[in-house]
């Protein structure tokens, strides 16, 4: 029993797989069904900002952007004179 596959439905399924490669045959004969299913798709909702990155590169890639750590602002803000000056 064969499906067919109409270029609504061929569409749809693009947008669902990974990859031009797991579309239908049937589906491949529309140009824009694989063109759908080939764009990298990267779900940058739920992966950490550095995911995938080492301590170190996670350091410098910080570093380069410029922000400090909460550590850093609090070593920065606070006085460190604060216990030993003399009354």
């Amino acid at each position: 029993m064969s499906e067919e596959y109409t270029l609504d439905k061929c569409k749809m399924l693009a947008e669902k797989v990974s990859s031009s490669a797991d579309l239908p045959y049937a589906c491949k004969k529309y140009p824009e069904a694989v063109k759908a299913a080939s764009l990298k798709r990267s779900g940058t909702k739920n992966k950490g900002a550095y995911a995938g990155m080492q301590g170190g590169l996670a350091a410098q890639a910080t570093k380069a952007s410029g922000r400090e750590s909460h550590a850093q602002i609090q070593r920065r803000l606070t006085n460190s004179r604060r216990f030993t000056k003399a009354q």
